[in-house]
């Protein structure tokens, strides 16, 4: 009886341990996330998205990644360029693929891929997308440890109207200008 009992309890343990291993692994997957620089942006306004990955807890080097750059409708802003981070080589292709590989790999927990620059051009709201699915070269993130995995991010960015100044400023100033002149008029007239 008393083995049957040392029997079940390490198995437990074993199921319990594996649990947290397995736990553990799925908790330290890497993400990848768009970082807005300028929250307020304008129609006709550049700005610039830099896209970061934690990998924190892999314990691998990233070595590689790609992805795909892509709006919902393109009405909103249009994708200019890309800068990818110093310590990578660009080893981008096509117009809308970012892609950048190092060696020996970079083990940091945050890391900064690149940086896209677009430029708003009508007032709404359209969404960013970057995705490296894993089937082709340099799409996805590729680790030390031929781990590979997917890059998915969206990020919704709203375009305002260009702000234009209120009416009574306008207004006033139009008075302040008018009354300045008669009044300098006024004293070349008297001199």
């Amino acid at each position: 009886m008393r083995r049957k009992l040392n029997t079940v309890l390490s198995f437990a343990a074993a199921l319990v341990f594996s649990s947290v291993a397995l736990v553990q692994e799925a908790a330290a997957l890497p993400t990848v996330s768009i970082e807005l620089m300028d929250s307020n942006i304008v129609v006709g306004e550049s700005f610039d998205v830099k896209i970061w990955t934690d990998g924190d807890g892999i314990g691998e080097d990233l070595l590689a990644f790609g992805f795909d750059v892509s709006s919902g409708s393109g009405a909103i802003f249009t994708y200019d360029s890309y800068t990818i981070e110093s310590g990578f080589d660009d080893d981008s292709f096509g117009t809308i693929n970012v892609a950048g590989s190092v060696f020996p790999g970079i083990s940091d927990d945050d890391v900064l891929l690149a940086t896209l620059s677009f430029t708003a051009l009508a007032v709404g709201t359209d969404t960013l997308s970057v995705e490296g699915i894993f089937d082709g070269f340099f799409s996805g993130l590729y680790y030390a440890d031929m781990s590979v995995f997917d890059i998915s991010a969206l990020q919704d960015i709203t375009v305002e109207p260009v702000p234009e100044p209120a009416t009574m400023l306008l207004f006033g100033t139009g008075i302040a200008g008018l009354a300045g002149n008669c009044w300098r008029k006024r004293k070349k007239n008297q001199a």
